[in-house]
C-alpha cells in the first residue's frame, strides 16, 4: 500500500496537530515522542517535525530533556490549579468579548456544531467528542477580537493535558458539557455576556475533574 508522500505544513499547523493529538490523549503524559513515529504518523517532513516540537516545548505542552529528546510534558496538581484558575478569568473574559462580535451566521454556525456535540455524546468516540468540543469553544474565542488571548487560551488548555486530570470522567459529565454548550448558544442569541461567562466558567470547573480524590 502506497504512503502518502511527505509535504511541508504552514508555520504553526502541525504544532497545532501534534497538539491536538497530545490534547485526546494520543499520546500520555510523560511519553516519549519518537521524531521518526511522528514524521510518519502526520506524514511530515524531519524538519517540520524538529520545528513543531520546538515550537511545543516553547508553549509547554511537551518538554525537551537534553540529550534524550521531547516527552509530553508532566504537571503537578498544584501547577494544573494554577492552570485552572487562569483558564477561568481568560476564557470568562474572552466570553465576554465575543459578544456582539458573531453574526447570526456565525451563531448558526455555533448551533450546528452544539448539535454535533450532542450526536457525538450519543453515538461517537471520544477523540470525535474533543474535536467537537474543541471545534465549539474556538469558534468563540475567535470571535474575542484579541488573537492574543485566543493563542493563550488554547495554549493553556494543552498544556492541562499534561496533568493528573481526566476530562469527561463520566458518561454524566458529557451530558452536563452538552448541556451547558446549548445554554452558552442561547446566552450569545440573547446578547448576554455576563451569563456567557457565567456558563464558561462552572464549564471548565465542572468539565476537568482531578483524579485521587483532589478538588
Amino acid at each position: 500500500m502506497a504512503t502518502r508522500p511527505k509535504t511541508q505544513r504552514a508555520k504553526g499547523e502541525l504544532a497545532n496537530e501534534i497538539a491536538r493529538a497530545i490534547h485526546g490523549r494520543a499520546y500520555r503524559p510523560g511519553e516519549w515522542l519518537r521524531q521518526i513515529d511522528l514524521e510518519e504518523a502526520f506524514q511530515a517532513t524531519r524538519f517540520d517535525v524538529r520545528a513543531a516540537l520546538d515550537e511545543l516545548a516553547v508553549r509547554k505542552t511537551i518538554e525537551h530533556v537534553p540529550n534524550r529528546g521531547y516527552r509530553v510534558a508532566e504537571i503537578d496538581i498544584a501547577t494544573y490549579r494554577a492552570i485552572r484558575d487562569t483558564r477561568i478569568i481568560l476564557e470568562s473574559a474572552a466570553s465576554r468579548l465575543a459578544i456582539g462580535r458573531m453574526d447570526d451566521e456565525v451563531i448558526a454556525r455555533l448551533d450546528a456544531i452544539a448539535h454535533e456535540f450532542s450526536e457525538a455524546v450519543r453515538s461517537g468516540t471520544r477523540p470525535q467528542q474533543s474535536e467537537i468540543n474543541r471545534a465549539f469553544h474556538s469558534l468563540i474565542y475567535a470571535h474575542c477580537g484579541n488573537p492574543v488571548l485566543a493563542e493563550t487560551i488554547w495554549s493553556l488548555r494543552d498544556r492541562s493535558r499534561g496533568s493528573a486530570v481526566t476530562v469527561w470522567a463520566s458518561h454524566q459529565a458529557l451530558l452536563a458539557s452538552d448541556a451547558d454548550h446549548h445554554a452558552m448558544v442561547a446566552a450569545i442569541r440573547a446578547g448576554d455576556g455576563e451569563r456567557l461567562a457565567e456558563l464558561t466558567s462552572h464549564h471548565i470547573i465542572k468539565d476537568l475533574i482531578e483524579v485521587n480524590g483532589a478538588a
